[in-house]
Order: structure tokens, then sequence, then C-alpha cells
């Protein structure tokens, strides 16, 4: 028997996709059902450019006869999956102290699984709190209007990600992030994440791996500290030497010469005690902007029609360029809510979430404009700086944690909204001009980018509401590293969102993975 590889194969809604999938890859090859022994998806994606007919497309990799030509044979192969996976090598160098990880989120969470796989028994340290005490406390800012400002959407567990939608996207085939789902998979994650165009666990599932991931790291002999809060570097002859956290109002220290900054792109304060330190980092681009939230229903029924009821909740992706700059969705949750993301006491800020089912009755996405580094004053820090304002006046406009809001409607006639649109955001939200809250430049691509997307998505103005301000999209600062993923502080490895190197959960897991691997293959693990 041989593996070969089947594209683009087509499978139309509302039809039993198993036996009519065996079928059409027995057809394509041209060989009869019973010598085709077995198929497994590899891609699983959604046409619906024609609204009234739309299809799912798979690839397809069957075992089929070895003797089977398929040399003339249209959208077929051999399928690549030679050096598709990552291979630890571990170095001869006994490592100084332990190794530590800052950063509980995505990118720190799996270099601490694989370092604790390989035997090195990591320490983690993370200012927020576990998932369970998370969730208490985002409770109480939504019902109350109270701030933890260390528990809270992005500070704790699973970081930010484990109050997001939990998209998954990639891009397939690179071998870390492939790693990544099936690391994912194995700690209870559903199978079809490792084939679907678009995957996503919700916050519900990301949190159930997550905390999954946590008990295997501990069984493994890593340590986990929560509520423990990096308060600087140790550094001696521009080598690491050590760090210092606190814990219940105690400093304490740990010995090390490889750790991990995992820190999230909300922990500004510790962008600052690292620049002082003198950590190398430099301003970088990032996007500002607005939730704008719709009913679901009717982008469901832009976006598949008849077919929504068999689709689900649906997504968009909408782009447009305003006298050079992007505007354009980010970070779409279908069936979801808006919530505060603020970190900092007098800041407002919001994202999105979703649950694994994506049955809400709203359906929102960031609506941003880039922002340049030349639109930034001031330092390396200029870009902290500029979030701070725009946080800063959304919560004096909205006297406290509840959040400036707009009709779409309203804002294009130049209007405060006299009554808002129904929406999901809590604890509360107050009509309020997006104009006085953000800088021209970015209401700007508001203008001209709102016409296109209702051109896009008919009822975007007349049925949207604006909720303020998406500020946090992407670090306005990115930790400069070298090829061996290590800052000018040697033995300091910056990585994932917050060090300016990944766009997600995905992306930051595989980044982790990478510094694991390179910490590795310098040092033995304790079980050499």
């Amino acid at each position: 028997m041989k593996s070969v590889i089947v594209r683009n194969l087509i499978v139309p809604v509302r039809q039993d996709e198993a036996g009519t999938l065996r079928k059409l890859v027995a057809r394509r090859l041209e060989i009869g059902p019973s010598d085709l022994k077995d198929i497994r998806t590899v891609r699983k994606s959604i046409d619906a450019r024609k609204k009234t007919d739309i299809s799912y497309l798979y690839n397809i990799i069957a075992e089929i006869p070895d003797l089977t030509d398929i040399t003339d044979i249209k959208d077929t192969g051999i399928p690549d999956e030679e050096g598709s996976r990552v291979v630890f090598i571990h170095g001869d160098r006994t490592p100084e102290g332990r190794i530590a990880v800052i950063g509980a989120g995505p990118c720190g969470l799996f270099a601490t699984y694989f370092l604790a796989r390989e035997g090195y028994r990591p320490i983690l340290i993370e200012r927020g709190k576990e998932i369970s005490e998370r969730e208490r406390d985002f409770r109480r800012l939504k019902e109350e209007g109270i701030l933890d400002t260390e528990s809270n959407v992005c500070f704790g567990e699973g970081g930010a990600g484990a109050f997001s939608d939990g998209k998954l996207t990639s891009r397939k085939g690179n071998c870390y992030t492939d790693l990544v789902l099936e690391t994912l998979s194995s700690f209870g994650a559903p199978e079809e994440i490792r084939y679907l165009q678009r995957p996503h666990l919700g916050t519900d599932g990301i949190r159930k791996v997550v905390s999954t991931m946590k008990a295997e790291i501990r069984r493994l002999g890593g340590e986990m500290m929560f509520s423990s809060r990096l308060k600087g570097l140790i550094i001696r002859d521009g080598m690491l030497r050590g760090i210092e956290y606190e814990k219940n109002g105690i400093t304490e220290q740990i010995d090390t010469s490889a750790c991990v900054l995992a820190i999230g792109h909300g922990a500004r304060d510790t962008f600052e005690a690292l620049l002082a330190a003198g950590v190398e980092m430099e301003k970088k681009p990032f996007a500002v902007g607005v939730r704008v939230e719709h009913p679901r229903e009717l982008i469901d029924d832009r976006q598949y029609g008849s077919f929504s009821d068999v689709l689900g909740a649906a997504s968009y992706t909408l782009k447009h360029n305003e006298k050079g700059r992007g505007i354009y969705s980010f970070c779409m949750c279908p069936g979801g809510e808006i919530v505060c993301s603020a970190t900092e006491e007098g800041m407002t800020a919001v994202n999105g979430m979703s649950y694994m089912n994506r049955d809400g009755e709203f359906s929102d996405s960031a609506i941003v404009v880039s922002v340049k580094t030349e639109d930034l004053s001031g330092g390396v820090l200029g870009g902290v700086d500029f979030q701070r304002q725009i946080e800063k006046k959304a919560y004096l406009m909205a006297g406290g944690y509840g959040a400036p809001a707009q009709n779409i409607y309203d804002y294009i006639k130049g209007r405060k909204s006299k009554k808002l649109l129904k929406n999901s955001y809590l604890p509360y939200t107050v009509s309020s001009d997006m104009r006085e809250l953000l800088p021209g430049f970015i209401t700007d691509g508001f203008d001209g980018g709102f016409m296109r997307f209702d051109r896009e998505i008919p009822g975007f103005i007349s049925k949207g509401i604006m909720i303020g301000a998406e500020t946090r999209t992407s670090s306005p600062v990115r930790m400069i590293r070298d090829e061996g993923l290590e800052s000018n502080i040697r033995g300091l490895f910056p990585g994932g969102e917050g060090a300016g190197y990944a766009g997600g959960i995905v992306s930051a897991a595989a980044d982790g993975i990478r510094i694991a691997e390179e910490i590795i293959s310098r040092y033995r693990g304790e079980e050499d």
C-alpha cells in the first residue's frame, strides 16, 4: 500500500460527507471502492462564494494499492510528510540554576511543557491567577464593574487566549504549528482542529486544555507558580544570573542562566522594568480601533444564506485601504460577546470572546486602522503611551469600566446615539462620540471603510454598533533577539506576542516550542 493525497474534493453541504468522500476519492483515483483501504482528512474548508451553492472542500490522504498509477490524475500526488516533526536534541552543558519561564500564556505554557517533557524541570512564574479564580474575577468585572489588575482577561493561567474565541489559525504544514495542534489535540482538543481551515476551541475549550496541560507539566516535574510577579533581572557581565519575583508581598530569587520571557503585550509595567534593565527593544506597528457588533442572525444570513442552519455561526474578513492606511477586521468572534480587557486602573479597553458552540446572540469583530511607528511620539514605549491615552479617555467617557458606544449609522451621520442598539458588553455601555475618543487618522479610516464594508455585508452600518476602544491588537514593541532567539542579555529568550514575535494562540505557542528547542540544544536535562 502507498499513501497519496487527493486535493479539492467538492462535497455539497447537506450531503452525507463520509459516504460521499469515499466515492469521490475512488472515482478521482480511478480505482474500485474495495481498493481504497483507508482515508483521512488533512484539510477541510467552506467554499461560500456562491451563496446558493455552498460546498465543503476537502484534501484527503488515501491508502491505495502500490501499483496504482496517479501520474496523470489532476490534483493528486505523494504527501510530503517528511521533515514535519520537531526533534529535540539535548546539549551537553549543565544549566546554572533552574530554567525559568515568565508568563503562562501560549508561548510560556508550551515552552514549559516541552522543557518538562524533555526532563528539565522548569519553573514557570505567572503574575495572574489560575483559571477558576480568573473566572470569578472576570464575572465580578462584568457584574459589578470592579477590575482586578492582576487577574483579568489578559493576566493569568492561559493568558489572553483563555478569554478569547480560541482561534487556532496557522500556516498548516509548518512543523512547529503542526506540533502545536497535535499537542492541543492530545490534551483534549477535538481532532478536527488538525484539519479544519479555521479551527477554534472557544474560551471554554481553551481553558480545559490549559488545565490539563498544567497537570501534566506538574506530573513531569515542572513547577507553576501563580500570583507571582516578575520584579527584576539579576545581570552580571551581560549575562542573566537570576530573576526576582514577588509573591504574597515577599521578594524571592531564582538562580537561572536561561529564562523564557513570555509576557503578554498587556504587561506594560514589565516592559518599563525590562527597558530600565537594559533589554533592547524597538517600536513596532500595531492597530487601533473599535469592536463592531451585529445580530448574529444578520451575519449568518449574509454569509451563508439558506445554509446557515447547517454551517452555524458565520465569520467574515473585511479589508479596505484609506489614504494609505489599512482598515480591516481582526479577531472576528461569531456568536460571541465583547468583554472588558483592561489591566490598569482608570483605563478601559475591549476585546472579543466566544464559547466553543458560538451560539451567542451577537457576532463581533475588531475593526481597526493601522498605526505606524511614525505616528508615535516619545521613546521606545511610545506605542504604550499612545494606547494608554486612548484607554484613559475611554474610561472617563464611560465613567468606569463600562465602554463608550455609538451606533454605526449615527457615527456616519455625525451624532451621538439617542438609543444604543442592544449589545453584549457588560457591565454597561454609554452613548459617546467615537470621533472624540479616537485620533483623526483612525476615524478617517472608518469613514471610508464602513461604506465599503456595508456594500459587502448589507446592514453592516444600519444594524451595527461600535464599542471602544480596541487598543491591544498586538504588541507596540518588539524585543530584539538574535538568530539563537536570545536578547542582548545572554540567557534571556523573549518570545510570543508580548515580545512582538507572534499574532495569536498558535503562533505564540509555536514560538514557545522554538525557544524550548533552542534551550534544550544547549543544555542537558536532569534525566540525561
